[in-house]
């Protein structure tokens, strides 16, 4: 539990010191069947893309359901987590988890980055569909469906996203 607590805490500092419309077909249903929200960009991230996944994340419906896919760390509630053994706990944090976490985080970066540029630019419109995205991922990841610990880094992008704003003006 300490372990998870400070890894929860390492995210979230890293997080800030660091720092198309994918709903299912099926009207954002959450059955098992429905493709994570997160995929479409998390694959075109993972794949070295990062103008995709940047324009990904712009156009993606964040209210949809599921986020990640069933079975992904990411995806667990703090009591399923919980139920896990001690040993389950430890891996899912250092060999999901966190690297899972870390891509988000660099994610996160690169839309305020492309924010950033475009508010450079003079394109608040742009710039503000940016910091307005990143909220909705942040919002959409601080519920109480995910762990604490990916609920700290939703409200870190969240944040973020907010910091961002009120630089370009709301």
């Amino acid at each position: 539990m300490k372990t998870r607590i400070i890894s929860a805490m390492t995210a979230a500092l890293f997080l800030l010191a660091g720092c198309g419309k994918n709903s299912t077909s099926s009207g954002g249903s959450s059955s098992s069947a429905a493709v994570p929200v997160t995929q479409p960009v998390m694959t075109a991230w993972q794949q070295g893309d990062k103008s995709t996944a940047v324009s990904r994340f712009l156009e993606t419906d964040w209210s949809g359901r599921p986020l990640f896919a069933p079975g992904s760390a990411l995806s667990l509630t703090e009591a399923e987590f919980n139920s896990l053994s001690v040993t389950d706990q430890q891996l899912k944090d250092s060999k999901e988890m966190v690297p899972q976490l870390d891509s988000l985080k660099q994610l996160a970066a690169a839309v305020t980055q492309a924010g950033r540029d475009a508010a450079a630019k003079g394109d608040v419109t742009q710039a503000r569909k940016y910091f307005t995205s990143l909220k909705q991922f942040g919002t959409a990841l601080n519920s109480p469906d995910y762990t604490r610990i990916v609920q700290l880094v939703g409200q870190a992008f969240a944040k973020m996203a907010d910091k961002e704003q009120a630089k370009i003006g709301q």
